[in-house]
C-alpha cells in the first residue's frame, strides 16, 4: 500500500470511471440490453454475450451491432432513437438511485486539490444528469463521456496536465479500463475487482482503499 501512497502523493492528476467504479450499476446497465431487446428471447443469449462482453463500446454501436449482425435487421434512426429511449427510460432513475461503491464520495472529494476529472461510456448528457440529480455535479472539474475513446482522452489529458503518464491515476473497474490506463501509461487502481489477474492495485472498494491514509494528496 505504501507503493499506491506514493503514486498519489506525486500525482497531477485523478481520473475516475463511472459505473462500477463509483456507483453499483453495472449489473444495471446490463439488464437495460435485455429490455431493449426483449422481444427476442431466442437470441437473448448471444445478444447478452456481446453486450456484456463490450464494456467500452457505446450504446449506440452495440444497438446497431445486434440489429445488424445479430438479428439480421436494417439500423433506422427510427430504431436507433427508440432504442436509446428505451435504454435510457430503464436505466437512467436507476443509477440515479444506486448506491455508490463503499466511501466513493468521500474518496473523491479527498482529492479535491488534483481537481478529479471522470470518462465515462455512457454519453455525456446522460452522465451529466446522473451527477446532478445524485448531487455529484461539483466532484468534478471535468467530465467526458461517450463517444469517447478512453486511452486517447487520457494521452490527451496528459498533455494538458504537461505531466508524465504515471502521474495521472486512473480509477476503474474492468480490463478495458485497465488496458486504456497501459495503452496511455497511467498508474491504474482497479476497483470492485472480482476477478484480477495483475493489477498493481486492486481494492474492493475506497474505504479499504483509504487504509493506505487520510487524503493523501
Amino acid at each position: 500500500m505504501s507503493g499506491l501512497r506514493d503514486v498519489l502523493q506525486s500525482a497531477k492528476g485523478v481520473v475516475f470511471d463511472f459505473d462500477g467504479t463509483l456507483v453499483d450499476s453495472n449489473e444495471i446497465k446490463r439488464r437495460g440490453f435485455d429490455f431493449v431487446f426483449a422481444q427476442y428471447p431466442d437470441r437473448m443469449e448471444e445478444i447478452r454475450a456481446y453486450c456484456y462482453g463490450s464494456n467500452h463500446t457505446i450504446r449506440g454501436e452495440k444497438f446497431r451491432y445486434v440489429t445488424e449482425q445479430i438479428l439480421g435487421l436494417e439500423y433506422t434512426p427510427e430504431l436507433d432513437a427508440q432504442f436509446h429511449k428505451q435504454y435510457a427510460d430503464f436505466t437512467t432513475d436507476s443509477v440515479v438511485a444506486a448506491p455508490e461503491i463503499p466511501g466513493a464520495a468521500d474518496f473523491v472529494r479527498s482529492l479535491a486539490a488534483l481537481q478529479p476529472t471522470l470518462v465515462s461510456s455512457t454519453p455525456t448528457p446522460v452522465l451529466l444528469e446522473i451527477l446532478d440529480r445524485r448531487g455529484w455535479s461539483d466532484m468534478f472539474s471535468v467530465v467526458q463521456g461517450a463517444p469517447v475513446n478512453k486511452a486517447a482522452w487520457l494521452r490527451g489529458l496528459q498533455a494538458v496536465l504537461r505531466c508524465l503518464p504515471p502521474q495521472i491515476v486512473f480509477f476503474g473497474d474492468t480490463d478495458e479500463d485497465e488496458r486504456s490506463a497501459r495503452d496511455s501509461g497511467c498508474s491504474f487502481v482497479r476497483l470492485a475487482s472480482e476477478a484480477n489477474t495483475g493489477s498493481d492495485y486492486s481494492f474492493a472498494d475506497f474505504l479499504e482503499l483509504k487504509k493506505i491514509g487520510e487524503r493523501v494528496v
